[in-house]
């Protein structure tokens, strides 16, 4: 452990390369966010790749880095639903689509698309919104179960902010061993 005078040369170190060690711990900071980003998106629940995909690095100020998704469900996602809530919104509401799109996916993989204003795709539609209102139900009984994807990014990359943030400042201060780069 560094003693007094250690913790001097790092307050006059920190004085003397103020620009240089903000510009320093910037670029780290834009390294570590876009690892942060590509840890999420690799542990982010992958159906068609809405919730990957909305996953972005923002700045709110020069200091700060935040990686959040972009997806309107993603706390539902990381949290999970508790059962006895609203439930789904209702089928033909635009807000369902992407469960609409999921259970068409689901329920007619692999078969051929049908001509709307058909009989074939009265049923379908039919078929489809009774799925739907199926699963609408299953959601306000039994809840949905939690896919957390965030908190397990924040705790596999913590140990790692934390080493290259003090490797980037040691760095910075290493440039000029005059200034008192010689820090324990």
């Amino acid at each position: 452990m560094a003693g007094v005078e250690g913790v001097h040369q790092v307050v006059f170190a920190l004085r003397e390369h103020g620009a240089d060690m903000e510009r320093g711990v910037q670029d780290e900071l834009d390294v570590l966010a876009q690892m942060a980003a590509r840890t999420m998106r690799r542990l982010a629940p992958k159906h068609r790749s809405l919730l990957t995909n909305s996953i972005h690095v923002s700045a709110p100020d020069a200091m700060t880095r935040e990686v959040r998704p972009g997806a309107a469900y993603a706390e539902a996602v990381e949290k999970g639903v508790k059962p006895g809530g609203k439930g789904l919104p209702r089928f033909f509401d635009p807000a369902s689509k992407g469960i609409v799109d999921w259970l068409q996916s689901k329920a007619f993989a692999g078969q051929a698309r049908v001509r709307k204003g058909t009989g074939r795709f009265s049923a379908r539609e039919l078929m489809l919104r009774d799925r739907y209102e199926g699963l609408a139900l299953h959601v306000r009984k039994f809840g949905v179960k939690a896919q957390p994807f965030v908190e397990p990014t924040a705790r596999e990359m913590e140990p790692i902010v934390l080493s290259r943030m003090n490797l980037a400042v040691r760095r910075v201060l290493a440039l000029r061993p005059d200034a008192g780069g010689a820090v324990a």
